[in-house]
């Protein structure tokens, strides 16, 4: 929670100014919204219940008011997004650099992280996330698939196939190769084989496992290990000749099921905002397939 001198700062009149407010709203409701003492001013239980019943209501009013002032002019402020580390990093930053340079009023505040938000609740004005489309009341609009790759690099892949005498591997050959495996907040990403219409898990013995994509990425580049990757952060090193695909004789993938891909959500009503407005459209525009 902000300290009262913080709030008054950010609305420019005195602290006690701040008090004021808060004890005539106390004042009028009947109830104590903070518990105040000598070191530490917190919400008390009932003022935890009244923020969290008034703040959809306040948000709303915020965005009224935003949408008014940015009708009126270039619009400028900042847009809050969200995106998973490799996908930002990778794919929508050098985009919004680009946007940028079109719209230099507006500020980004970029949140890259495993970690899901919640529109409407969180502080976010877009999200990018890789996955289904969610079950949210938000605006889901899928840019493209999220297809995965077996891929190691060439000597790494050659010395495999000499080991096991053969071109193709199998999944069985899987379970002793060195693989590389991603971790989200969730776990381990586990690896699934198609096998006969039906798909089951792989037991692996990684060399590696991280929640960072560029540290499995250096990984597989340095011969350590196989890496099932999303084939927009492979693709340039394949086409390179850095990386390979590894065939295999059943189809492998992150995940059981086929409809993964890379979706953009935001709410309605914040589609409404001008910089929000020209933002997902510049995205949709080059993103979605």
């Amino acid at each position: 929670m902000k300290k009262l001198s913080q709030t008054a700062q950010e609305f420019s009149v005195p602290s006690s100014s701040i008090s004021r407010r808060i004890k005539d709203l106390e004042d009028s409701l009947g109830l104590e919204l903070l518990k105040r003492s000598t070191r530490i001013v917190e919400l008390t239980e009932l003022g935890s219940l009244y923020y969290q019943m008034i703040a959809e209501g306040l948000q709303k009013l915020d965005e009224a008011d935003e949408l008014m002032m940015q009708r009126m002019g270039t619009p400028e402020g900042i847009i809050k997004i969200s995106a998973l580390p490799s996908y930002g990093e990778q794919i929508l930053s050098p985009l919004l650099e680009t946007f940028q340079q079109e719209y230099p009023l507006i500020t980004f505040d970029l949140d890259y992280s495993d970690n899901l938000t919640v529109l409407g609740k969180d502080p976010i004005d877009i999200a990018v996330r890789a996955g289904f489309a969610p079950d949210e009341r938000v605006v889901a609009k899928q840019l493209s698939d999220n297809r995965f790759k077996l891929v190691a690099s060439p000597k790494l892949l050659r010395t495999l196939q000499l080991l096991n005498n053969k071109e193709v591997l199998s999944f069985e050959d899987l379970e002793h190769c060195p693989t590389l495996q991603y971790r989200v907040a969730s776990g381990v990403m586990p690896w699934w084989v198609k096998k006969y219409g039906h798909w089951e898990k792989i037991p692996l013995n990684p060399v590696l496992i991280c929640n960072n994509a560029q540290t499995l990425l250096n990984s597989v580049l340095a011969d350590r290990g196989l890496v099932l990757a999303p084939s927009w952060s492979v693709d340039h090193f394949i086409a390179s000749g850095n990386l390979v695909e590894v065939e295999t004789d059943f189809p492998v993938n992150i995940t059981d099921r086929p409809d993964s891909g890379i979706f953009i959500l935001y709410q309605g009503s914040k589609y409404q905002i001008p910089k929000v407005k020209l933002c997902v459209d510049f995205l949709l525009q080059h993103l979605q397939t």
